[in-house]
C-alpha cells in the first residue's frame, strides 16, 4: 500500500470510492460525505497538504482529508473528515495508515490538535479522547463524547469553542 498526496486528477476517484464507503443503499442518495468532500476542496480552509489517498497496485482504496477549524475564531486547529475506506478494503489497516499519515503531517508542520466526529472506540485506538473533557466545545453539544480531540503538542490545549471549516455548517 502506497500512501501519498492526492492530486487534482485523483478527486474523480476519491469521490466515487467515498460514494461507496459512505453508501446506504435503502436512501437512494449520494452521501452527504461525498458533496461535503467538493465543498472542502473549494473552502478557504482546504489544505492540501492534509488531503491523502492510500493507493494498492495504482488503484485508490482509501482517503482522508483533514481541513482548517479555528478555536475561539482565531486559534488553528485540524478537523478531519470524512476518511473514506472502499468497503473491500475496510479493517485491513487502509484507514489506521491514513489517519498515522494526517497526524505525522500534522505534527511536522506545528499544529496544536486534531479534531473530529467520530466513533470514541474506533478513533480512541489512536489516541483521540473526548474533547469537551478537555474544554473544546463543538457547536452542537450533543455530539458528546463522539466529538474528540489528539493533542500533537506537549502543552495543554487551549480552552474554547471549536468551529470546522465552512462547508461542515457546524
Amino acid at each position: 500500500m502506497k500512501i501519498r498526496s492526492e492530486v487534482p486528477a485523483d478527486r474523480q476517484g476519491i469521490r466515487k470510492l467515498t460514494i461507496s464507503a459512505f453508501a446506504d443503499p435503502d436512501s437512494g442518495r449520494e452521501p452527504g460525505e461525498a458533496v461535503l468532500l467538493s465543498e472542502l476542496y473549494a473552502c478557504d480552509g482546504y489544505l492540501s497538504e492534509y488531503s491523502v489517498v492510500a493507493e494498492i497496485n495504482g488503484h485508490l482504496v482509501g482517503h482522508a482529508i483533514a481541513t482548517r477549524g479555528w478555536l475561539d475564531g482565531d486559534i488553528p486547529l485540524l478537523g478531519l473528515g470524512p476518511v473514506s475506506v472502499e468497503p473491500g478494503h475496510q479493517r485491513q489497516g487502509v484507514g489506521t495508515a491514513l489517519l498515522a499519515e494526517i497526524r505525522n503531517r500534522a505534527a511536522k508542520h506545528g499544529e496544536r490538535a486534531i479534531v473530529l466526529l467520530g466513533s470514541p472506540e474506533y478513533y480512541g485506538r489512536f489516541g483521540y479522547g473526548p474533547a469537551m473533557a478537555a474544554g473544546i466545545i463543538p457547536s452542537d453539544p450533543s455530539w458528546g463524547d463522539y466529538f474528540m480531540v489528539l493533542n500533537l503538542s506537549a502543552m495543554q490545549l487551549p480552552k474554547g469553542n471549536f468551529r470546522y471549516a465552512e462547508p461542515f455548517g457546524v
